[in-house]
């Protein structure tokens, strides 16, 4: 088996479709029957697109809320990922995930703000990539096949990367708000979702 062959036998071919000019396409006449159901998903599709834009008008002040009563009750030591925002008759679920995205460059601060627990909170992670000029050049592709364990540096580089440990988003509030609110400067927790 080459190179080539090893890449091959796990690779898939992506599909390209045609699209048809909307000026091109011909209005075919219908029965009756499947007129109305035309007109029922054009008009469905049409109260789809202002139910769409009611939630993105509504979602920001409820999450906003939710938000605030979340980290409200973790600085006082009840934590929860998730809240029924509402009452008895009415409410949504809003549901918080442990995901937060900041830039490595960023690490050493975010860990000096964090203090003695930034180890077992901010965890370090090691990739190895094969380097793109393996893939296009024959001769390091031969040289691969043979020696995989052998140069190890010569075909492989290492990435280092940093991600929040399981229960980041619940330990950070024990730090207090002052140091809560630095990382926040760092580190940007996704967005809620509301169901």
């Amino acid at each position: 088996m080459n190179f080539d062959d090893m890449i091959n036998t796990n690779t898939k071919k992506k599909e390209t479709s045609k699209k048809t000019s909307k000026k091109s396409a011909e209005i075919i006449a219908v029965p009756e029957d499947i007129q109305k159901e035309i007109d029922s998903l054009i008009k469905a599709k049409k109260d789809k697109k202002v139910a769409e834009s009611n939630i993105k008008k509504a979602e920001p002040k409820i999450i906003e809320h939710g938000i605030k009563l979340k980290d409200d009750n973790a600085y006082i030591g009840k934590f929860q990922k998730s809240y029924k925002l509402g009452n008895d008759d009415s409410h949504v679920n809003m549901v918080t995930a442990n995901k937060w995205s900041f830039n490595e460059e960023d690490v050493d601060d975010i860990k000096n703000i964090i203090g003695d627990d930034a180890e077992e909170l901010i965890v370090e992670e090691t990739e190895v990539r094969l380097k793109a000029d393996v893939f296009k050049d024959e001769e390091l592709k031969k040289r691969f096949v043979k020696m995989v364990g052998k140069a190890f540096p010569e075909f492989f580089e290492t990435v280092k990367s940093h991600h929040v440990s399981a229960d980041f988003d619940e330990q950070i509030y024990k730090l207090g708000k002052d140091k809560v609110e630095d990382l926040q400067v760092y580190m940007k927790q996704s967005k809620p979702s509301l169901r």
